[in-house]
């Protein structure tokens, strides 16, 4: 048959005639079931790509954990850790971006508002300026607001001549150049004249040229006291100088305590130098000296915390590990911008917290405060009401509160943590603390106590965006997207905490919003900006109070020290060592805030002659003369505005008065008062009597 076939003969198959509505009909059909099946796909890729990109992430944070642990054997074995090299300087940072890159992605209807803050932040910041300029530049920024939405020609050339008003070319911004030569003092002047100078030659005076130079050598010296025998039997001998408290001068013990706690020399290299210069001592009296007969520079130390929340009303915290007696233990670093505190516990709860805040003084309140610290926590409906039955109770050590707790049958692990945290923050106000403290940290729940105003870390948290992975282009290009945005809200928030701004405040709430409650196509993106946006109260906390901080550097700065020391010198074997590690650690830092030279202040504290005030009542001066500081500048402002010449002296008096109270509420009340009366009020003695005794 297939011999029968011609093979140019087309084969004609039958066709069968199909309306064009059931074409139309199935081709829908069709094409519904392929949405259908594409609908389901899709879910399930994004279901698999959310699983991968859990799981990477995961995976990192496994080989990270991995490595810690890995290092954590190595150094048990006697052996090195992984080294961790860090990336170099000179390859500069990419999330630190030039105002005028961030400034482009800034929408146009806000970009008026955020350069008009940043024109007022950088005219505050200048102290050259004349008030003639100053009043020219803050005119001009007026004028941008009302022209419009873009960047002119005014504004950038205000901008480079504020800035070459700043520094000097060639020369960092914020950093005046100091004489290095004019403040050294000369011991010692030789004059060298050249030999065989010729006839005729004049002397035109001397070309100085200085050497620096340090005599390091023993200075022994001997007390020959007389003794003079009396009538009676007795013998009556020479005082000693009230600076000699045994064989080894102030000099030596001053030098001794700044190798080991501020230049961070062990105590065997310390012996050997000492050796080496011909100095006889043990290496058990270099250990008595640096742990032992340390009394006042703890209490001192003790002193830091009430005089610094009294000036300051807010605290930055973190905390370091260590070893104590072969023990991991736990330094928590408690500071502001006028001192640091360190101290090293075996815990690190919100418990511990509350306890270093009194000083480590026991003190359990009951009270109003204990019952409104328990309606915030999630504790028993009936605890607040039971504790209610009794009121009014202290306790001044830890055996008398567990003695309470077990005889109420408080005995649950939470109910006894909640009830401790409300008794011991209770008892914090009669310890000096305030009640509008702020607390600023890095997210551990340690230091997020209730009732107080808290207030998170930037550089902390975006470090969690730093270190998330994404699997594909499209992920990576939105995680840098949302860290771009993360940096300008960032540099917003530092406009603002300068130059406060409300229209600038609605800017940046709503910049808040959108960077935050954006979707993206990385799952694990997602979830890390839900995880953010339920922080928004304590990252914005700058928006209520402009005198918090943003970040947490000075006090990650502090804890840096305490872990350097930890490598340097290992842990502590005894109490008492623990301890001067501790307070001389708190000196240093506090001493390089309040600009005092460590060793001059170890030479005089040795030596007992407090030339150099204690560190609480500086702390309380500094305080006192920046409170001066802006309350003069608001006076000086509201007279320019006033013109009126006799009111000088009545607000001078009165300014002086009110910045006393060492508060910075009372001073915003009585300046707000201050500034709410008239010229005519002025001219009144009624008045004028009034205000000086506000």
């Amino acid at each position: 048959m297939q011999d029968n076939i011609n093979p140019q003969q087309p084969i004609r198959t039958p066709v069968s005639t199909v309306n064009a509505e059931d074409l139309i009909r199935r081709l829908l059909d069709d094409n519904a079931q392929l949405k259908g099946e594409n609908e389901q796909l899709r879910k399930i890729i994004e279901a698999n790509n959310a699983v991968i990109d859990r799981l990477t992430n995961s995976m990192a944070f496994q080989q990270e954990l991995i490595q810690q642990l890995r290092d954590e054997i190595a150094i048990l074995k006697g052996q090195k850790p992984k080294p961790k090299i860090p990336p170099s300087s000179l390859e500069g940072t990419k999330g630190n971006k030039k105002f005028h890159e961030r400034f482009k992605k800034i929408p146009k209807s806000e970009q008026s508002i955020v350069f008009a803050s940043r024109v007022n932040n950088l005219v505050n910041s200048i102290k050259p300026l004349s008030w003639f300029r100053v009043s020219k530049i803050a005119h001009a920024n007026t004028t941008l607001q009302v022209r419009g939405y873009g960047i002119s020609r005014l504004a950038k050339s205000i901008v480079k001549k504020v800035k070459r008003k700043r520094s000097k070319p060639g020369q960092p911004n914020g950093k005046p150049r100091h004489k290095k030569k004019g403040k050294l003092e000369i011991h010692n002047q030789v004059d060298i004249h050249p030999p065989n100078i010729p006839e005729g030659a004049e002397f035109k005076g001397y070309k100085p040229y200085l050497v620096q130079d340090i005599i390091f050598q023993p200075y022994n010296t001997l007390y020959r006291r007389g003794q003079w025998l009396l009538p009676n039997g007795s013998y009556l001998t020479g005082q000693l100088p009230k600076e000699v408290n045994g064989h080894y001068g102030p000099e030596l013990i001053s030098y001794v305590f700044f190798q080991c706690h501020c230049c961070r020399v062990t105590e065997p290299l310390l012996h050997d130098q000492l050796q080496a210069k011909k100095i006889k001592i043990s290496s058990g009296k270099i250990n008595e000296i640096l742990t032992k007969k340390l009394d006042l520079f703890h209490a001192e130390v003790d002193e830091l915390l009430p005089a610094g929340v009294m000036a300051n009303p807010q605290l930055l915290t973190d905390d370091t590990g260590g070893r104590h007696k072969g023990i991991n233990q736990y330094t928590t670093i408690i500071g502001n911008d006028y001192f640091s505190v360190f101290t090293t516990t075996e815990s690190k709860s919100r418990i511990n917290f509350l306890k270093l805040l009194q000083r480590n003084k026991e003190h359990y309140v009951l009270n109003e405060d204990t019952i409104a610290y328990l309606h915030k926590t999630n504790v028993a409906g009936y605890l607040p009401g039971y504790i209610a039955l009794s009121l009014g109770k202290r306790f001044f050590t830890s055996a008398d509160w567990e003695l309470f707790l077990k005889k109420h049958n408080i005995t649950r692990a939470n109910d006894v943590r909640f009830v401790t945290e409300a008794a011991l923050f209770a008892s914090l106000f009669e310890h000096g603390i305030p009640r509008n403290l702020l607390i600023h940290s890095d997210d551990a729940g340690q230091f997020d106590v209730v009732l107080f105003f808290n207030t998170l870390c930037w550089i902390h948290e975006e470090r969690h965006y730093r270190k998330l992975i994404m699997v594909n282009d499209q992920a990576k290009a939105d995680l840098e997207r949302v860290r771009e945005q993360i940096w300008t809200i960032y540099s917003n928030l530092k406009t603002y905490k300068l130059t406060p701004d409300p229209d600038l405040k609605t800017v940046i709430e709503k910049q808040f919003d959108e960077i935050f409650q954006q979707q993206t196509s990385s799952a694990t993106l997602n979830h890390q900006l839900q995880k953010t946006l339920k922080k928004k109260d304590a990252l914005l906390g700058v928006l209520v109070r402009p005198d918090s901080a943003i970040h947490n550097n000075p006090s990650e700065t502090a804890a840096r020290k305490a872990k350097t020391k930890f490598k340097v010198s290992g842990g502590t074997r005894s109490d008492c060592g623990r301890a001067a590690r501790d307070t001389f650690l708190s000196l240093q830092q506090t001493c390089l805030k309040l600009g005092i030279n460590f060793i001059e202040f170890l030479q005089d504290r040795v030596r007992g002659l407090y030339k150099i005030p204690r560190l609480a009542e500086l702390i309380c001066q500094r305080a006192l003369r920046a409170f001066r500081t802006i309350i003069f500048r608001c006076a000086s402002s509201a007279l320019t505005a006033l013109g009126e010449k006799s009111t000088v002296a009545i607000l001078s008096k009165c300014i002086a008065s009110c910045a006393l109270s060492f508060r910075t509420e009372l001073i915003s009340q009585r300046i707000m008062t201050l500034f709410t009366v008239t010229i005519s009020d002025f001219d009144s003695a009624d008045s004028q009597t009034a205000i000086l005794t506000a």
